[in-house]
């Protein structure tokens, strides 16, 4: 019985609201439905543009359009819903229609679910929370409170950093569930109020919406004081997004700068102290960040005016707004979401390999009613395989239009994410019955969801079985020496294809030498099957050799060339010139051709998984090679597939890589111009994956001409894909790399160029 490891982990839905930047009214709204739902503080929110206005650059680089900036949020926070402020702001964006919503879809009207809303509401949660911990007198009350702002030009700032509720009619339900539970004092909200609030512990209506919810943050921060003007709602909309993916987040009015100076400066004193646990002077300092309405004027006239403290080492300020929409290069850290979790397990299933199905219980919040939504709240599956090669476990990253095995019953689908596959649920005992899949099997999925047709070639097969036949990527290890592949190809072309046990075993040895790191070649050989221990018996008659299986020899038997029957020597079984103990290489091994490419082909998903996958906790999902046919009639055929993800213990793993892939055992010429032409074709239909080209030879072994079509390859797949802001070999390139742009242009690899 093979093993796959599962783990869940709960969160709430994550719900992205698309809405035009200046619209102040459909933000309050959004801001009010945030309230309402549990964790809605991290729903991000994205400015639609048709075309990015001025204030969104205000250093004038020009990077971004409107279009890598939607993409970019979306690629960003993977929200599983999209809500449109506006019906039909998503389109052309790719995302599923099936998860896009309007805002009226979300909460539920007068407490009624059946299919109305998405998201867990936080009406059970206040009411969880009062009968477990408020409706008693605490020896140290907390302090709840409803912001009213004074003026109502305030109105919205106080929404977005404490919270506000609805007032349509079947919402207000909500409001009156928190004054019930927690009696809240409502207070009439200004600089001076604000400064109050400051010096003492307060929880807003957004605060009580993620009680309940661990968010587990990737770096250490201190406090980041975001300077805004309440009468921008772009301000509080960039405020609003990185609130969510920073630990601690304070907006304040520039018009209350003056009134609230004293007590800013204190928190930025405070917070100018020795990061803890390091011993070298590393110094946490409180972040100044002026929103992007500000000039660069402004901004060197406010602060030093209201915010510079008399320690020159504590003052940091920030006029940039962190573009965490664009990608980074790879050489730098990456700026991620926290992470979001209610409850998490980890179940260890066994399943029978020849129909592997499993089952597992889902997790649901604790305060949840019986019945939610149709998608109440999201259980985040990740899995791994003990055995990798057995079911597929990684997936491309799509949140827009994923494309996964339809594991359960009905039409649901879970979601590929850099988090793990999403499912949602509104049962709360609701139980997951998951038909599992083989590598092969999710690829041909895969490709039919895009209109294309693939098969396992003979190749592919042979690839598999050789996998397969070794117990994995460990024993595909076993067999990373050239001497050995050699002595292996060699033994296919003898008219027995066996060789003497000693001499077999011997030549094993040597081939490896004395330093090897794997010494156990000859035993993972012989007992993986790859070879099979038989007799070697002389035919008295026309001299030749004839390898017998154990189970065939008998008193009388047969020769393979002459084909006339001769009697076993039983008389002297033990005479070299008449029987000698012979292995035989049996099985994909016993295929010519370097058993038709399979050892290139397993030795380069050896390499993803066991060398560069062990530094980098790495999965993979692979598939032997396909022969596809694309919707426009062309036909290529990639010898390595397969999907790799670099894990993350802490946070959201790296996105997938797809990778396809050309294999070549030797040869002079091992690459040809129509190999090139294939790998192009491949590379133009999945545009920023990895092309690979796989080869057994020593690089010095390559030949001019290959190294000039490679190179010209590799120089072509440096096209820059502006949308994704990806090179066509799935590298980010930094905002100031931009001008190595290449016009896309299929190219004749043989010509010679000046």
């Amino acid at each position: 019985m093979d093993k796959v490891s599962i783990d869940l982990r709960l969160r709430p839905v994550r719900l992205a609201f698309l809405v035009r930047p200046q619209d102040a009214v459909r933000l309050q709204s959004i801001f009010q439905i945030n309230t309402c739902l549990w964790g809605g503080r991290f729903n991000p929110i994205i400015p639609f543009f048709k075309r990015l206005p001025a204030w969104w650059d205000r250093e004038g680089y020009g990077v971004d359009n409107a279009r890598q900036v939607s993409d970019g949020y979306i690629d960003f926070f993977e929200p599983d819903f999209l809500i449109e402020a506006e019906k039909g702001l998503s389109e052309g964006l790719g995302y599923s229609p099936k998860r896009v919503l309007q805002i009226d879809d979300v909460l539920e009207r007068n407490k009624l679910k059946l299919e109305q809303g998405v998201g867990q509401s936080v009406f059970e949660l206040y009411r969880n929370l009062y009968e477990e911990e408020f409706q008693f007198v605490r020896r140290h009350p907390r302090n709840f409170v409803i912001p009213k702002p004074k003026d109502s030009k305030f109105r919205l700032f106080a929404a977005a950093l404490f919270g506000a509720f609805p007032t349509e009619t079947g919402l207000t339900y909500l409001k009156r569930a928190f004054k019930d539970a927690f009696a809240p004092a409502e207070i009439a909200f200004d600089a001076a109020a604000f400064v109050e609030l400051l010096k003492k512990r307060y929880l807003s209506p957004l605060h009580v919406g993620e009680m309940k919810l661990e968010a587990d943050y990737s770096s250490y921060e201190e406090t980041v004081l975001f300077i805004v003007n309440p009468s921008k709602p772009s301000d509080l909309i960039d405020f609003w997004n990185y609130r969510a993916i920073h630990r601690s987040v304070l907006a304040v009015p520039f018009q209350w700068l003056p009134q609230m100076s004293e007590i800013l400066k204190k928190i930025i004193l405070e917070g100018y102290r020795p990061l803890p646990g390091n011993s070298n002077g590393v110094m946490l300092r409180v972040k100044v960040m002026f929103a992007r309405s500000f000039s660069i004027a402004q901004c060197d006239q406010l602060y030093p005016k209201h915010l510079q403290t008399t320690q020159p080492h504590a003052n940091l300020v920030q006029t940039w707004y962190p573009p965490f929409w664009r990608p980074p290069p790879s050489m730098m850290a990456r700026t991620i979401r926290p992470r979001l979790e209610a409850k998490s397990k980890r179940v260890d299933i066994p399943f029978d390999p020849e129909d592997p199905k499993v089952q597992f219980d889902l997790l649901a919040p604790d305060f949840a009613a019986r019945y939610a939504n149709k998608n109440g709240w999201a259980n985040i599956v990740r899995m791994r395989s003990w055995h990798r090669e057995s079911v597929a476990t990684v997936f491309p990253c799509d949140v827009r239009a994923s494309v996964v095995p339809r594991y359960g019953f009905g039409d649901e689908r879970p979601i590929a994410t850099t988090e793990g596959l999403v499912c949602f649920s509104r049962f709360k005992e609701d139980s997951a019955y998951w038909e599992l899949f083989s590598g092969s099997d999710t690829f041909n999925q895969w490709f039919e969801a895009k209109n294309i047709e693939s098969v396992l070639s003979d190749a592919g097969r042979a690839t598999q079985q050789m996998v397969q036949a070794l117990g994995g990527f460990w024993g595909v290890g076993q067999i990373a020496n050239k001497g050995v592949v050699e002595l292996l190809e060699g033994m296919t072309r003898s008219v027995s294809k066996s060789l003497k046990r000693h001499e077999f075993e011997n030549r094993i040895n040597r081939a490896l030498g004395e330093k090897h790191p794997y010494r156990k070649t000859f035993e993972t050989l012989v007992d993986k099957k790859a070879v099979e221990l038989g007799y070697e018996l002389k035919c008295p008659r026309c001299h030749s050799w004839t390898w017998f299986a154990l189970s065939q020899l008998n008193a009388l038997v047969e020769c393979d060339l002459c084909l006339r029957g001769f009697p076993f020597p039983l008389k002297d079984p033990t005479k070299i010139d008449l029987a000698r103990w012979a292995y035989r290489v049996v099985g994909p091994f016993a295929l010519p051709g370097y058993a038709k490419g399979a050892y290139t082909s397993a030795l380069a998903l050896r390499f993803f998984v066991n060398v560069i996958g062990r530094s980098h906790d790495a999965q993979i999902t692979w598939s032997g090679g396909q022969n596809m046919t694309f919707p426009d009639g062309e036909k290529p055929e990639a010898d390595i597939l397969l999907w790799y993800q670099r894990k993350s213990r802490n946070g959201c793993d790296n996105e997938t890589d797809i990778v396809f892939g050309e294999a070549k055992s030797f040869g002079k010429e091992c690459f040809l111009d129509d190999d090139f032409d294939r790998m192009m074709e491949i590379a133009e239909t999945f545009p920023c994956s990895i092309i690979v080209f796989a080869t057994m030879k020593e690089a010095s072994e390559l030949s001019k001409g290959e190294l000039k079509k490679l190179r010209r390859f590799a120089e072509w797949g440096l096209e820059f894909d502006k949308d994704r802001q990806k090179d066509q070999s799935g590298g980010h390139y930094a905002h100031w790399n931009r001008a190595f742009l290449r016009t896309p242009l299929k190219r004749d690899l043989s010509r010679e160029e000046g």
